[in-house]
């Protein structure tokens, strides 16, 4: 038996595991959900998955309404483009595919990484791609022409994650040389190397100002950076695992992260307080991503199901009766 195919099984086996009892979780994935993307409207979701596979869900039926199936190998991010229509995903099979989300089928492909991609970021007026790749590179794309614009190197061990800092003329990249790095944009010239966390850094997640970030790492930390001081500013302590995601809110004032120990947790970015903790994967969450409006919270997990979460009252939202 493939991987594909034990994924494939494995989704349907969760699927049957569920049948018949009140549904509170989105499940089809056949392995752990490493990324989740919600759209700008707040009406659908999208997930990738180690199965191959990203998924296109209504969130408010919390009902599956597409697969899309075209990378040969884990898919670890994705993100919706501008217009609501097209999404982008990136995978381990080194490519970024551009999809049509009404018909379901690529429309191109963005090849240059030799090897795994890990980790992308969206400017603001969706027109450049910034990835972040196992082979220690970032890569920047112009989405008009779907071209490589510029590549950055400095990175001594593979990169995790990359975001638009600083009204997208930078970009901060975390990976495994337990490294924090600011970019120029327009020259792809490193402007510094931010260093504190005690192992590989897996995840960062700018504030809406540009001008601060957060870093998740290995070593169960998450730590506040000043960009614009190019330092570390503060901390977030409470996960007892290692940190795999952090999203911050629109209005940039609470942040999510998930982690080994399987909790979502819910941060007060204005003192750094803990507000609320989600216990419900029986594994480690491995993604995490607000609604637009702020009020609630999609998470993914290696258990391979999605949760939506109240962030007001901290319990699952189940899927309406059908």
């Amino acid at each position: 038996m493939t991987l594909r195919q034990f994924a494939v099984l494995a989704g349907v086996m969760t699927g049957v595991a569920f049948a018949g009892s009140a549904r509170a979780d989105m499940v089809g994935h056949g392995a752990m959900v490493n990324a989740v993307a919600v759209s700008a409207d707040g009406k659908r979701l999208l997930s990738a998955s180690w199965d191959y596979t990203l998924r296109l869900w209504d969130l408010g039926k919390q009902s599956e309404l597409k697969v899309l199936d075209g990378h040969t190998a884990s898919v670890n991010a994705v993100v919706f483009l501008p217009d609501g229509k097209s999404a982008l995903s990136a995978s381990w099979d080194h490519m970024v595919i551009r999809w049509d989300l009404n018909s379901g089928k690529e429309t191109a492909r963005l090849t240059g990484h030799v090897n795994n991609i890990a980790g992308m970021s969206l400017s603001r007026d969706g027109r450049r791609l910034a990835t972040a790749s196992w082979d220690r590179t970032v890569k920047l794309w112009n989405l008009a022409s779907n071209k490589l614009e510029r590549n950055f190197e400095g990175h001594e061990a593979n990169v995790m994650q990359v975001a638009f800092a600083m009204d997208d003329k930078q970009l901060i990249s975390v990976g495994y040389d337990l490294t924090a790095r600011l970019w120029d944009v327009a020259s792809g010239k490193e402007l510094a190397v931010m260093t504190g966390h005690q192992a590989s850094v897996n995840a960062v997640a700018v504030a809406p100002d540009g001008k601060s970030a957060l870093t998740g790492s290995t070593d169960g930390s998450i730590k506040r950076w000043d960009l614009v001081a190019q330092r570390e500013s503060g901390s977030l302590p409470g996960h007892s695992g290692f940190i795999t995601s952090i999203a911050i809110s629109k209005d940039g004032r609470y942040a999510l992260s998930g982690g080994g120990d399987r909790l979502m947790r819910l941060w007060d970015l204005k003192d750094g307080r803990q507000l609320k903790q989600f216990a419900g994967h029986e594994k480690p969450v491995w993604s995490v991503a607000f609604t637009p409006d702020g009020k609630r919270a999609v998470s993914g997990g290696y258990d391979t199901v999605i949760k939506l979460w109240s962030l007001e009252t901290g319990a699952l939202i189940p899927a309406p009766k059908s």
